[in-house]
């Protein structure tokens, strides 16, 4: 008997995750861009009150390494479970590209990619362009940064969660393939305060916890020193005490995170 009910509370739990998936997908509409005759895919999340007469604030979210692929299903997974417990206060419309297999996000082909469909996104729902948000996880943490300095100005404000400035610990990949612009910064002798100046006065809420041992917590430290010294007027850095490497819930729900966002646009 008891083994019985084990296995219906077992495969209970399974219909559940199947359902959830099923729902991140539906609460996911799929799209599709063209760039140089290839054709990519994307994702776009959309507040359920959305008023169509009225523009709003865009999210270009870039996932971590584990969701890297051509699926265009992985990287909605993890976004779906660090938007649902504030779903109804999130009035954003969220953008999710895939990172191809065996790249990142600051390679040249990624960046284009994701930029293209933010743009997309963008024309298709009315976002607002003086509204345009980098948020980024672990690898999209990374992508975060080096997507901002290679494209200054772009964007209202940046979240990066988990992630860091120098080459990422465990994807040293195409080295060469990245934005040529953001390849000579981090090659730079200071590439912390490199960053920094080329960021400037946007906004930036960086997060991380103290106990990462994916993304060293001090690679956080350091460009948030760096933006302070550069004269930064607006970062924010969370530091979760006693937290590792999955976070990305958190900081979402971060309370005064969403309302801070919403309020920064571009000059």
């Amino acid at each position: 008997m008891k083994l019985a009910v084990g296995l219906l509370l077992l495969l209970g739990g399974l219909l559940a995750g199947c359902s959830d998936h099923g729902n991140s997908l539906q609460d996911f509409p799929a799209r599709s861009v063209t760039l140089d005759g290839k054709n990519y895919q994307y994702r776009v999340w959309l507040p359920k009150n959305r008023d169509p007469n009225k523009k709003m604030p865009v999210i270009l979210f870039l996932h971590g390494s584990g969701a890297r692929g051509d699926d265009n299903t992985s990287q909605v997974d993890t976004l779906f479970w660090a938007i649902k417990p504030v779903k109804e206060k999130f009035d954003f419309i969220v953008v999710a590209p895939q990172c191809r297999p065996n790249t990142f996000w600051g390679s040249q082909e990624m960046a284009d990619y994701a930029l293209a469909t933010l743009d997309q996104s963008v024309k298709e729902f009315d976002g607002d362009p003086q509204r345009l948000y980098l948020v980024g996880f672990s690898l999209g943490g990374y992508g975060v940064w080096q997507i901002a300095a290679g494209n200054p100005g772009k964007f209202a404000a940046l979240v990066p969660v988990a992630g860091g400035v120098v080459e990422h610990p465990t994807d040293r990949l195409g080295r060469s393939a990245i934005i040529p612009s953001v390849g000579a910064i981090l090659d730079s002798p200071d590439p912390f305060g490199a960053v920094a100046k080329v960021i400037g006065q946007t906004p930036v809420w960086a997060f991380h916890g103290d106990k990462d041992d994916s993304i060293p917590v001090q690679f956080s430290r350091n460009i948030v020193k760096a933006l302070q010294e550069n004269g930064s007027t607006n970062v924010r850095y969370t530091e979760y005490v006693g937290d590792g490497h999955q976070i990305l819930g958190k900081a979402i729900a971060e309370p005064g995170l969403l309302d801070w966002l919403a309020a920064q646009r571009l000059p």
